[in-house]
């Protein structure tokens, strides 16, 4: 029997027992606009741990007390009952408003018990609860269950809007969802790539509404249709990733973001993956919703299970300091009332033991320096915070956006007595651990508070490493391990320094000095390696042992000056990043191209190496970036096409001195400083420029202003004149105009069209120097605004049209005669 809408409108009923608060119709949930082609209900999304997290904080205006949801499971849905038809929304709307009360809190208009949602363009579209997912339909006054699109909210706005197709895993972009996630930066300037996203000194950034967002490849959530982004925030950790890909492990808060067919940036569902044991078989389920009809785990007929979320009011019983936001990051980890009950009341109850035990050791230092007694109690004030899930945005930990804990850091300093933090109960809160600094005391006891972290990070440690790694090697739910500016030796030279992390999948070392070799044997769930400026001189031991070596996605050896031998890649199928930057390595890695490589790799870089011949990219459809600029190579690498890379290859500074015909010149390759000196390939680059606004190559740099440039074959009688004009231009206000002049010098336009452009260069400088005050700023900001010299003249000229529309290129200067024909 179908279930009737609540009269109230403010109870509903939810199918999906992992939701914490209470459902509500906003954009915290996202629903299919249409029936599967069999006519059946397509599958819903509810768990979306970023909607998840972003329903907690949009309460801060409603009342701390939330009324508890009773949720029902109900059984699949027939065929029958389901119309195998689509209707547009325009089939259900009501163009009148009149008799109707204010919409509630709910953005939802209650009037003789039926309820009516407001569109976007001020229309009304009666709705009802759908008795399969528990989420509203547009319905007709003559149907008992509801028939039409699906009905998502924006809360922004407070209207209604149907989902369907591609708008049933995006949403568009708020000013307010975006604000944190600002740069301040202004690199509009900067052509984007085909994907809309610019590389600028090494990071990744997008520009949405006239504003600039640091970006992170998700190649996870990517599919092959779509590529997904995070936005991040440059002050959290997972924005410091060198091959500016996502990792949730590294922690921060991020959102999902792609290109609609419009190329216009949206919000993008990517799904719960996160959640489960990294070893555990995914649900059948693909969406983690609760179905039973599907996992097999239904109950009989007549007897639903009834789950109660977890509320604000209930946190701040246990905890009254609590704020709607910790408390709403403690539903999103615990949601079920009866689960975070007993976690609330364990925590309570082992929280008089901590604050004792934090005490005490705050009040152990008996020195005088005032300074180390305010570190303790600001590192006892943190623990006790994050016991009782109290975060800070910076501290929070998130895994494919849902929120697992939090990220405690300690500055160990480098006293020798330093007694180090540990108590008699876990943390269990932080999920991540840092620590800076050089004690000399055991960390055995520190780490038995946080035995069940996941992430740790080292940094500065320069004391005894060889307990230091006894002690990570007892870890034995780490994931992620980061080590920096340390010391990582050990007492024998037949010693292995991680040999229990077999559940290790990152392993990141930097700055580090190793003894003896490093070895990655038996880290069979190892996913990312990073080795960055630890003075290798050999490959670590057990790099291309099976089945590691098929699951790798990373492989980072970048500036390592003394290896030489380059690793074999034939079997690192599902490889993403390789970086064999500054290193000593003279050929190819092998395994490159073939059929058996990693196809799927998507940067490569072997910059500032001693490569000699370029590598095969044939048939790397994956691939996004390859830089093999600074490198002794003299020609194009294979299998270069429209396509491949698909974002950039950079070339500069290589030996390479002419472009095949084969190749296409597109944005994103780069030959700058390369000695091209064939006139066939020089006037390509002009064209490709024209055409496209982009310098494919400029040539040395040159730091001097002087004229000669631009008096070739000028006659003697012009000499004097041009001096003095040149002369008159060379001063402090326009040094910067002259100076972005001499670069021209860089084009390909001065290589095989010098005459022309020496005549355009005197052309236009006479006349900057009879134009007004006005006229002469306007072009002195766009020579210093615009990057590509070439680019810059053509708008010099096109700007002096505007003021002067008679203005016309000066006759060419004299040119050398031609030589007699025999």
């Amino acid at each position: 029997m179908p279930v009737k809408p609540p009269r109230s409108g403010s109870t509903r009923v939810d199918s999906d027992v992992h939701t914490a608060p209470n459902r509500r119709s906003e954009k915290d949930f996202t629903q299919t606009g249409s029936l599967d082609r069999d006519g059946a209900a397509p599958r819903v999304r509810l768990d979306d741990p970023e909607l998840q997290s972003a329903s907690h904080g949009g309460d801060a205006g409603r009342d701390a007390t939330l009324s508890t949801s009773v949720v029902e499971v109900r059984p699949a849905p027939t065929l029958a009952a389901v119309s195998p038809l689509y209707r547009p929304l325009e089939r259900y709307r009501i163009n009148s408003a009149a008799g109707l009360p204010d919409a509630d809190s709910e953005g939802l208009r209650v009037h003789k018990n039926r309820q009516y949602a407001q569109v976007a363009d001020g229309g009304l579209v009666l709705v009802g609860v759908d008795p399969d997912t528990g989420l509203y339909r547009a319905r007709l006054p003559s149907e008992l269950l509801p028939s039409g699109p699906w009905m998502l909210r924006d809360s922004e706005s407070g209207t209604w809007h149907p989902h369907s197709d591609f708008n049933a895993h995006t949403n568009p972009l708020t000013d307010a969802s975006l604000r944190v996630f600002r740069t301040g930066l202004d690199v509009r300037s900067v052509e984007p790539g085909p994907d809309g996203v610019i590389r600028h000194e090494g990071k990744l950034y997008v520009v949405i509404q006239e504003q600039t967002y640091q970006v992170m490849q998700d190649p996870v959530a990517s599919r092959p249709e779509y590529k997904v982004w995070r936005l991040v925030n440059a002050k959290d950790p997972v924005a410091t990733d060198s091959a500016n890909i996502y990792r949730a492990s590294l922690g921060g808060e991020t959102r999902a973001i792609t290109r609609d067919q419009e190329n216009t940036w949206v919000t993008i569902l990517t799904g719960l993956r996160g959640g489960m044991d990294g070893n555990a078989p995914a649900n059948a389920n693909p969406f983690n919703f609760y179905r039973p009809w599907l996992s097999g785990a239904g109950t009989s007929a007549g007897h639903a299970p009834v789950v109660v979320a977890t509320t604000r009011a209930q946190v701040k019983r246990f905890f009254a300091d609590s704020t709607d936001q910790h408390a709403d990051d403690f539903i999103a980890r615990f949601g079920e009332a009866a689960v975070a009950e007993v976690e609330l009341k364990r925590l309570q109850l082992e929280f008089v033991q901590l604050d004792r035990e934090v005490s005490a050791w705050e009040s152990g230092y008996k020195g005088k320096v005032s300074g180390e007694r305010g570190r303790r109690q600001a590192i006892g004030a943190r623990i006790r915070r994050l016991y009782k899930w109290q975060g800070e945005a910076s501290e929070k930990v998130y895994r494919d956006g849902r929120l697992v804990g939090f990220k405690l850091e300690l500055d160990l300093n480098v006293r020798g007595n330093f007694a180090l933090p540990a108590f008699s109960m876990p943390l269990r809160s932080v999920v991540s651990l840092s620590m800076d600094g050089s004690p000399s005391k055991s960390l055995g006891n520190l780490f038995s508070t946080f035995s069940h972290i996941e992430s740790l990070e080292v940094r500065s440690f320069l004391g005894k490493s060889h307990e230091l790694i006894a002690e990570i090697n007892k870890l034995a739910a780490l994931k992620v391990l980061v080590i920096e500016e340390s010391r990582v030796w050990l007492t024998s030279s037949n010693a292995e320094h991680f040999t229990r992390m077999t559940r290790l999948q990152e392993l990141s070392l930097t700055n580090c000095s190793i003894w003896p070799r490093l070895s990655v044997q038996g880290m069979t769930e190892l996913r990312v390696l990073r080795a960055r400026s630890c003075d290798l001189f050999r490959l670590p031991a057990g790099l291309g042992d099976m089945p590691a070596a098929s699951r790798l996605q990373v492989l980072d050896l970048y500036h390592n000056p003394e290896l030489t031998e380059a690793p074999d890649v034939t079997q690192m199928s599902d490889l993403r990043v390789l970086n064999l930057a500054w290193t000593r390595i003279s050929a190819p890695p092998p395994g490159l191209g073939l059929q058996t490589g990693p196809s799927r790799l998507e940067i490569l870089n072997l910059s500032q190496s001693r490569l000699t011949a370029p590598p095969s990219l044939r048939g790397m459809t994956a691939l996004l970036e390859v830089d093999l600029s600074q490198t002794p190579i003299r020609s194009f690498p294979e299998g270069v096409t429209s396509e491949i890379p698909g974002i950039r290859l950079d070339l500069s500074y290589t030996g390479i001195t002419s472009i095949p015909e084969t190749v296409e010149l597109r944005k994103g390759v780069s030959l700058s400083h390369a000695p091209i000196s064939d006139p066939v390939t020089f006037r390509r680059l002009i064209a490709a420029r024209r055409q496209t606004g982009t310098d494919f190559w400029l040539g040395r740099y040159t730091h001097d202003l002087v004229i000669g440039h631009w008096m070739h074959n000028v006659p003697q009688v012009q000499h004097s004149a041009k001096h003095a004009l040149w002369a008159a231009l060379t001063n402090q206000t326009n040094i910067a105009m002259m100076a972005k002049i001499r670069d021209l010098v860089r084009t390909p336009e001065f290589q095989v069209e010098r005459p022309l452009l020496q005549r355009r260069v005197w052309s236009f400088l006479e006349h900057f120097k009879k134009a007004s005050l006005g006229e002469q700023e306007v072009l002195r900001d766009l020579a210093v605004t615009e990057p590509s010299p070439g680019k810059m003249l053509d708008r010099l000229e096109e700007e002096v049209k505007k003021f002067d529309p008679t203005w016309q290129h000066q006759p060419l200067h004299h040119l050398p005669k031609r030589p007699k024909l025999d």
